[in-house]
């Protein structure tokens, strides 16, 4: 806290030196095109203070008298800068020009319209920066209906309206991310800080993207062109909790029609500190020395090139990169706990066994055709997701060998992927536009280890779908989607003699014995599936609009789903696929009420999922012959419903600004059996985020953006919980921050510092991957963040 005292004191002289002005005035204005139509979601940015135009194009805010940079911009327009004199109430119009390269960043989801019927989040690359906290997911919780599954201190996944791992897509440059999603003992291979802009979309994304996003998609955005000239940034940060230190560098290059992009992440992090000396598990108690969680550091190094070209009529990017990940378990995670494995090796920052390792490389080639009424868009990709577990060679049942090379590989997943998604745009006139488009992609995971978990496989993918969107008036926007799709799968089978061998000395049956051994079937099976989605996007008002979407979802069961069958480290269970599942299908309705005046901005939206045959584990009351391996999960099929409501509050009072995050969650499975109608696994708690801001110096030269916060989070008990899980107590955390834009003769950077968990609370994290064993989630964490652009 010494450091935050220090910079308020600084920060209180140079107040005293520069302030000038203390009297408030009024900016508003409205942001409209050359043809004089109101231009909805334009950024407005007014040095740090930022916010989007209303449903007219318009915007407001109250500031102290003095001078202020002014930044206005919006996807498919040139972006507008001005500086203005504040001396008294000021009314400021901007008219925005279209630009060709602005269409890089249209949505993907195909219209040219600034509005759209289902719920988008914006997030761009300075939230995600002031708000990072070691990965992408986490850094978003702020958010009303993300979550983010934890995996440690630098891995989560996203989680949206309680919908995880399979069940929501993230996009990079329009092309699907694929990896192991179904795994919840590690992360999303995302580099946050080389995320230029995002889109949350809540809500089944299925017609754009297909499988997977049922619950929503993370689209993130990295082929903005870059400014004239040579321009780029330093971003580093340390954090306390798990001695965290890292940077991030960007440079970009632009002149006449081309540019170039080059980025690159470093990051390292030691064992991390809970507030807890033991936890208890399976009758163990096991002691967390010094409270340091052993084996929970990590290292992570990213790169990422572009290189584009603009032209009238065409653009092409070509964008390479690589995310590399390695990250050590908790020695009790794995395996059966064993006191002496978690005795400290006096080394916060060593990596030892068992741990994991993935790189995600990606290739993606979006190109652009402009036409005089329409727009072609062809995206190419080739991903490469290589993930291993690491871990000293052991055996459960007697008569198994090390392997010759790599014997303490466990499990070894090397999935290949290649996508094309061809997409046309056609403008008929102002009030109609269609885009129709095709989606292929195949898949080739091969398998390795000294264990089993998933068989390897080959996969594919193809699909044809439209979305028509019409704008009778400037108050109502209708959208149509509609999508086909085909897959296939086809599994390898995979017996293991070892097995049936041990299983016939310990007196089982030969019928049981072969069933055991047989991990996996042979599967060769193809699946179809008709959706469609409608929206209404309606303006009452200035103060009051909706969007009400109603459609169906589906997803194609996966490989673990059909063929998993064995013992999943972490989760310390037997778990069985099905090969006779079928894809899941759903139906839902959602609703967003939106009221928005007076420095005021509310959002309220209910939504309901109903699904004929949701997948998910299920405990069958037997346990395994495995040895060590516990109760027997199944994945199963069940009717479910899914429902919730979000609410979102914005309050700005001159220099106080109030936010209010909550998010209410309700879901289950639906039998013949009513006392078995249980919750869905996975479910986060019920929860609210409340922040309130002051802004300081307002008037001051040297500090153009100064604030201060203070924050809660209140997370509710998750007493809804699914077979096999354990009831998570509710908890209450406090946290402050300081941001400040420093401007100093011309040198510009950014701080940031951040206190989270200020009290040191101990709680759990429901959706945590060591919830299970009763790991509490990190104690308090200090961090400061700056960032030091540079150039045009």
């Amino acid at each position: 806290m010494k450091f935050f005292w220090i910079g308020l004191v600084l920060s209180l002289i140079s107040y005293n030196t520069y302030a000038q002005n203390t009297n408030s005035y009024k900016v508003s204005g409205k942001v409209k095109d050359r043809a004089g139509d109101a231009l909805e979601g334009a950024y407005v940015k007014i040095n740090g203070k930022y916010f989007w135009t209303s449903k007219q194009g318009t915007y407001d805010t109250n500031l102290k008298g003095g001078n202020y940079e002014v930044h206005v911009s919006m996807i498919g327009f040139r972006d507008v800068d001005t500086i203005i004199e504040l001396y008294k109430d000021l009314v400021l119009d901007f008219t925005l020009t279209e630009s060709i390269t602005g269409l890089e960043e249209v949505l993907l989801e195909g219209h040219m319209h600034k509005k759209t019927s289902q719920q988008v989040v914006y997030v761009d690359d300075e939230y995600l920066e002031k708000q990072f906290n070691g990965s992408l997911a986490s850094s978003l919780e702020r958010m009303p209906g993300f979550n983010a599954l934890q995996i440690g201190s630098g891995a989560s996944k996203p989680i949206i309206r309680g919908l995880g791992l399979n069940r929501v897509a993230v996009a990079e440059n329009g092309i699907k991310q694929e990896g192991q999603q179904w795994g919840a003992d590690h992360g999303l291979e995302i580099d946050a800080l080389n995320v230029e802009n995002l889109e949350i979309v809540k809500g089944v994304g299925s017609i754009a993207y297909g499988s997977d996003a049922i619950g929503g998609v993370v689209r993130i955005n990295n082929n903005t062109i870059p400014s004239e000239g040579l321009s780029g940034s330093i971003y580093s940060f340390a954090q306390s909790v798990n001695n965290s230190i890292g940077t991030s560098a960007k440079l970009s290059y632009s002149e006449n029609e081309w540019f170039f992009k080059a980025k690159f992440t470093g990051i390292s992090f030691g064992d991390y500190s809970l507030p807890a000396e033991a936890i208890s598990y399976l009758n163990f108690n096991i002691p967390i020395f010094d409270e340091k969680l052993k084996n929970t550091a990590g290292k992570e190094l990213d790169w990422y090139t572009q290189a584009g070209i603009v032209k009238d009529d065409f653009s092409t990017t070509l964008s390479i990169s690589k995310v590399y990940q390695k990250s050590g378990f908790f020695p009790g995670s794995h395996g059966i706990p064993d006191i002496s494995r978690v005795q400290p090796d006096g080394d916060l920052r060593n990596i030892e066994e068992p741990f994991q390792r993935v790189s995600h490389f990606k290739v993606i080639n979006n190109t652009k055709f402009f036409y005089e009424n329409g727009q072609l868009d062809l995206d190419l990709s080739y991903q490469r997701n290589h993930r291993q577990e690491w871990s000293l060679f052991h055996t459960h049942y007697g008569g198994q060998e090390p392997p010759k090379v790599d014997p303490n590989l466990e499990l070894d997943f090397d999935l290949k992927t290649y996508s094309t998604r061809a997409i046309y745009h056609h403008n008929f006139n102002r009030q109609n536009e269609t885009q129709v488009g095709v989606d292929l992609n195949w898949k080739d995971n091969d398998i390795g280890g000294f264990n089993f978990l998933l068989p390897e496989y080959q996969a594919g993918n193809y699909a044809i779908f439209g979305i028509h969107e019409f704008e009778p008036s400037s108050k109502n926007l209708w959208t149509l989607g509609l999508r086909f799709d085909y897959g296939t799968i086809d599994m390898q089978g995979n017996y293991d003699p070892n097995l049936y061998e041990f299983l016939i000395r310990n007196g089982q049956t030969e019928e049981l014995a072969n069933s055991y051994a047989q991990r996996s079937e042979g599967i060769n099976r193809d699946f179809s599936s008709f959706n469609a989605r409608m929206g209404w996007d309606h303006t009452f008002n200035e103060r009051w609009s909706s969007k009400i979407n109603i459609g169906t979802a589906f997803r194609l069961p996966t490989a673990i789903e059909l063929g998993a069958n064995g013992i999943h480290h972490g989760s310390f269970r037997h778990e069985q696929g099905d090969p006779d599942l079928e894809p899941e299908q759903g139906f839902m309705a959602d609703l967003n009420l939106n009221y928005s005046q007076d420095f005021w901005n509310i959002s309220l939206s209910p939504y309901a999922y109903f699904f004929n045959n949701y997948i998910f584990l299920r405990p069958t009351g037997t346990f395994s012959v495995l040895p060590h391996s516990g109760q027997l999960f199944q994945y199963t099929q069940s009717e479910a419903l899914l429902s919730g409501i979000e609410l979102a509050v914005n309050k700005e009072v001159g220099r106080w600004h109030f936010s209010l995050a909550g998010e209410y969650l309700y879901n289950r499975q639906i039998t013949s059996d009513r006392s078995r109608n249980f919750p869905l696994p996975f479910t986060p708690a019920n929860n609210l985020f409340t922040e309130i801001g002051y802004e300081l110096f307002q008037d001051s030269e040297l500090f153009k953006t100064s604030e201060i916060s203070i924050n809660n989070r209140l997370v509710m008990e998750q007493n809804r919980i699914a077979q096999g899980e354990l009831v998570t107590p509710g908890h209450a955390l406090w946290g402050l921050g300081w941001q400040n834009e420093v401007n100093l003769n011309g040198f510009k950077a950014n701080i940031n510092f951040r206190v989270d968990n200020l009290l040191n609370e101990r709680y759990f994290n429901h959706t945590s991957f060591y919830r299970r064993l009763q790991i509490p989630e990190m104690g308090r964490n200090i961090q400061l963040n700056i960032k030091i652009p540079f150039g045009s």
